[in-house]
């Protein structure tokens, strides 16, 4: 049995990026997959993501964003890949909105440049949302999407030009941590390291009963749907709209300038943020169907009538979720030698890069200057210690 530095668990987006964090500062690493990478079971595939760096799911995040772009950059340059495509990302809602408040509360405490528009640029710019919630938006132009599966092909191959080995359809069974490291057991056998990197989405919580109580998993459904006339618009941003009154937001990703002609990328994509529909991600999620899809579609008629033609293509991907919404992140409560990241809650690609460096971090180094503090686990047993005290 050989013995690595380094075994991460789990090689979408997060553990991509930390088996290539690692492996480049020499460790000898092995990743394990359960499929494939970015394979259509998990939450790591869907041809294109989002990526923006004005917060406002929670203003520390953003040097984590910046970080993580640097990264995809690096990346871009060192496999001539093209992972990012700037072409801006627009939030709308009520003058009020809290996702717009936020942002642009996110972009003032760090120096972020977006622009506050109002309904009159709104419709001048951006002339496909005629939403009556579109009363107000923000536009971050150095955003846009990220291509998840290229990015982690490109991650892997950077961890392998480095010395990483893999194990795909190697399916992680259970952790046993001693003092001589970390033993995990797989179907196909053991492999033992001095540290492991737990990074598994939507299966963390089976290899890590300490976060099941904080994690749940949700089946998603994302679109790809074609404009009512003529190709995809010309110029158009990603976007979200925020309707208020704790409803779902949509949001929508317009099509890849580099998408293939087979792909469905060649068209935009919308879905909702968020989902009750549970799921075990053993069983899979069911696939899309006119349930999903009819109110979907009737939602983008109304924030974008002129781009609500006909769905192309449909696919379901899954949401690991945390009470609140934002990671998990840190080591394992009962040793040293565990690390993960859990519960990403549909936006955690764009941060990717970032999250890798800091599970590196912790897992050669014991710590990390990167500011993940504020997503440990400990948050989430003193909220339940306070509300029980209460």
């Amino acid at each position: 049995m050989s013995v690595f530095d380094v075994i991460v668990v789990g090689l979408g987006a997060v553990g991509s990026f930390a088996l290539r964090a690692a492996s480049r500062r020499g460790a000898r690493c092995l990743g394990l997959e359960l499929d494939t990478p970015a394979h259509a079971r998990g939450s790591s595939h869907g041809h294109c993501r989002i990526f923006r760096h004005a917060y406002f799911e929670h203003a520390d995040y953003v040097p984590l964003l910046r970080h993580a772009t640097r990264r995809f950059e690096e990346l871009e340059r060192e496999t001539s890949t093209s992972l990012l495509h700037r072409c801006g990302v627009l939030l709308l809602g009520h003058r009020e909105s809290t996702v717009l408040l936020r942002s642009l509360d996110a972009a003032r405490a760090h120096g972020l440049q977006v622009e506050d528009l109002d309904s009159r640029e709104i419709a001048r710019r951006f002339p496909w949302f005629a939403s009556p919630l579109a009363e107000r938006g923000v536009f971050e132009a150095d955003a846009g999407l990220v291509r998840p599966e290229r990015a982690i092909a490109a991650a892997i191959a950077s961890a392998r030009e480095a010395g990483a080995h893999l194990r795909l359809s190697t399916r992680a069974i259970s952790l046993h941590a001693d003092d001589r490291g970390v033993e995990v057991t797989t179907e196909q056998g053991t492999e033992r390291a001095t540290t492991v990197i737990v990074a598994a989405g939507a299966w963390t919580a089976k290899l890590l009963p300490e976060l099941r109580p904080h994690l749940t998993v949700t089946r998603q459904v994302q679109a790809w749907i074609a404009p009512r006339s003529g190709g995809p618009p010309v110029g158009m941003p990603c976007w979200l709209l925020d309707p208020g009154d704790g409803r779902r937001s949509l949001y929508g990703i317009p099509a890849d300038p580099l998408a293939e002609a087979h792909s469905p990328a060649r068209m935009p994509k919308v879905a909702w943020h968020g989902s009750s529909d549970l799921v075990d991600p053993d069983l899979g999620a069911l696939p899309p169907c006119a349930a999903d899809l009819d109110p979907l579609l009737a939602a983008y008629q109304q924030a974008a009538p002129p781009l609500a033609g006909s769905v192309i293509d449909a696919a379901t991907c899954l949401y690991t979720m945390s009470p609140d919404g934002d990671f998990l992140v840190g080591r394992s409560r009962d040793t040293d030698s565990i690390c993960y990241a859990a519960g990403l809650s549909g936006h955690g690609f764009k941060l990717a890069p970032a999250l890798g460096d800091a599970l590196c971090d912790l897992a050669l180094l014991g710590g990390t200057n990167l500011p993940v503090d504020f997503l440990s686990a400990a948050r989430l047993s003193q909220a339940n210690k306070d509300s029980l005290d209460d």
